[in-house]
């Protein structure tokens, strides 16, 4: 590991970056990439080779973790490693210091040497480290916390205790998907992981057109086991800080209208519901005006075309949106931003305490990205006070991601 910071340019290349929780299918993804022509780049299997051939990183680990953890021949023993960092998230976050910055410096002479257009990155911890700040696109791969313990044990060959050790060490899928360009679900067939695969691919854009993108490496790491690191929020009220505060100041155009649902409009609704979906999602008239009996609307349209619907209902002064539905077009996300201030300025009109979004798996490209942006945060609903917790699971819809914008927070002062 070198004692000065360094910087590699990359030009002219797309860099994904995929990751998701443990056993969750990167592996499939990353075989689907490399039949396209893609330079795949696995850095869980990088620290693995520097565990076995570089002495310096052996003889930090074997330091900072103890001797047992080395083997005669100067290896790292990975179980025995695994062992101890796997249930000490302290520990976790000391290896990952002593190891990353030697993954970034291979990661950048891989992509430098290779001619492939198109560079798909897997990490688990893509996510909390440096190496996505050099990634065009984030692509995340998820499934159920049963389907990761059937493949932990079927595949790795670990008991149920061990398998449940390793999905607990790390932080919610939830946090991850928040942050994805593309998810894929792994919890079918392979046949529906390639034709998830295939349609994301053909979405690439241009890799020649992509913005240039810089990679440090060479950084140097913190003593291991010796300075206190902090990890991820750990908290609510942490999570919180972490918040972006989206800008609302921008001028609406004058053919930007933002309005509530009525009966009159279940023809146009439909219609968008049909077009968002692709034909996926069919509501037939009676389904929808039972719909408004539970649930508001807002409807954004740009002149006479509607792109953008949300259906939100309040109670125990938590609001919920519990239906998404947009039209891709120029002004999408601006027309997005106008509705949802708008269910956020009846929400905060009810005393409102807190807007839960629940994001639909298959919903457009960009939305985890769009609510981030708007002030949104990813976070286990465990977190949350008591009374939020209940609005919340008694709500939420399946297949969807939580996240959420604290309107009043006395209730957390309090807490």
């Amino acid at each position: 590991m070198s004692d000065g910071a360094q910087s590699i340019t990359i030009s002219g290349k797309l860099i994904i970056g995929l990751t998701g929780n443990i056993a969750s299918g990167k592996t499939a993804v990353m075989r689907l990439a490399a039949e396209q022509g893609a330079l795949t780049i696995d850095a869980d299997k990088i620290v693995h080779e520097l565990m076995d051939n570089d002495p310096e990183i052996q003889g930090a680990i074997a330091v900072a973790f103890g001797s047992e953890v080395r083997r005669e021949d100067g290896r790292i023993n990975r179980r025995a490693l695994g062992q101890i960092v796997f249930s000490d998230p302290a520990a976790l976050r000391d290896l990952e210091a002593m190891t990353h910055p030697a993954v970034r410096a291979v990661v950048a002479e891989r992509i430098t040497n290779s001619d492939a257009p198109v560079v798909v990155i897997e990490a688990i911890k893509l996510l909390e480290g440096d190496l996505a700040r050099a990634c065009h696109q984030i692509w995340v791969t998820r499934c159920h916390r049963q389907r990761q313990l059937q493949r932990l044990m079927i595949c790795r060959g670990l008991d149920a205790e061990g398998a449940a050790t390793r999905i607990k060490a790390q932080p919610p899928q939830e946090e991850k998907v928040a942050m994805a360009d593309v998810v894929i679900d792994t919890n079918g067939l392979m046949t529906e992981t390639e034709s998830q695969f295939m349609l994301a691919w053909q979405r690439l854009p241009n890799p020649a057109t992509m913005p240039v993108k810089t990679l440090v490496v060479g950084e140097t790491a913190v003593s291991p086991r010796t300075k206190p690191r902090t990890g991820g929020p750990q908290t609510l009220k942490d999570l919180l800080a972490t918040a972006t505060v989206a800008d609302r100041d921008r001028e609406r155009p004058e053919a930007l209208q933002v309005r509530r649902g009525k009966p009159s409009d279940i023809p146009s609704i439909l219609l968008l519901i049909q077009k968002a979906t692709d034909g996926a999602v069919t509501m037939k008239r009676s389904d929808l005006l039972l719909s408004f009996s539970e649930r508001s609307y807002f409807i954004g349209q740009m002149g006479a075309d509607i792109t953008v619907i949300m259906g939100w209902s309040i109670d125990a002064q938590v609001a919920r949106i519990d239906q998404i539905y947009m039209l891709p077009d120029e002004e999408l996300w601006r027309t997005a931003t106008a509705v949802l201030q708008e269910i956020e300025q009846s929400a905060g009109a009810h005393i409102g305490e807190m807007v839960a979004a629940f994001l639909p798996a298959d919903g457009p490209e960009g939305l985890p990205a769009f609510f981030r942006g708007e002030g949104y945060i990813a976070v286990d609903e465990e977190l949350l006070p008591e009374a939020w917790q209940t609005a919340v699971e008694e709500s939420r819809p399946p297949d969807t991601t939580l996240m959420i914008k604290v309107l009043r927070d006395e209730r957390l002062q309090k807490s």
